[in-house]
């Protein structure tokens, strides 16, 4: 279980179209590749590395979110991400489902990082070194990246 106490239940394969149709439709993930490793960052306030994630804003889409997210927590921009799936996740008190898009894409640079807040670090990461506290959510999406 992770410290937001949400467990994983599925990753949904679907075309981008259609993931409006399953609610909550919770905030979005942006999952970068760089070299055959993944960018996660640190935060400081779970105390865990994780892959750059979080809530929509007002009248914001998902794409945007994932894309807002990426550049507040990492300092980096891309644009060029692509929908792959829905995770679905359960609160493990409560049962309450929620759904998260994820969005993926390839970067040959990553942009210089400034500490914010939230995360104070971020890595390039193999997914197969040990790496103490990344969150178990986080980790089961990248078991879906081809």
């Amino acid at each position: 279980m992770t410290q937001h106490h949400y467990e994983f239940v599925d990753f949904l394969q679907m075309q981008e179209e259609t993931l409006l149709q399953y609610k909550p439709l919770a905030g979005s993930y942006a999952v970068i590749r760089m070299n055959g490793k993944f960018l996660i960052c640190y935060n400081k306030w779970r105390k865990q590395w994780e892959l750059p994630a979080g809530g929509r804003e007002q009248n914001e889409t998902p794409k945007q979110c994932a894309m807002r997210e990426l550049f507040e927590e990492t300092g980096q921009k891309v644009s060029d991400l692509q929908f792959i799936g829905l995770l679905q996740s359960k609160h493990a008190h409560t049962g309450a489902l929620k759904h998260n898009p994820v969005y993926f894409a390839e970067t040959k640079t990553l942009q210089p990082f400034i500490e914010n807040d939230e995360i104070v670090e971020i890595q390039l990461w193999d997914a197969s070194t040990p790496l103490d506290h990344f969150d178990p959510l986080d980790r089961k999406i990248l078991d879906y990246i081809k």
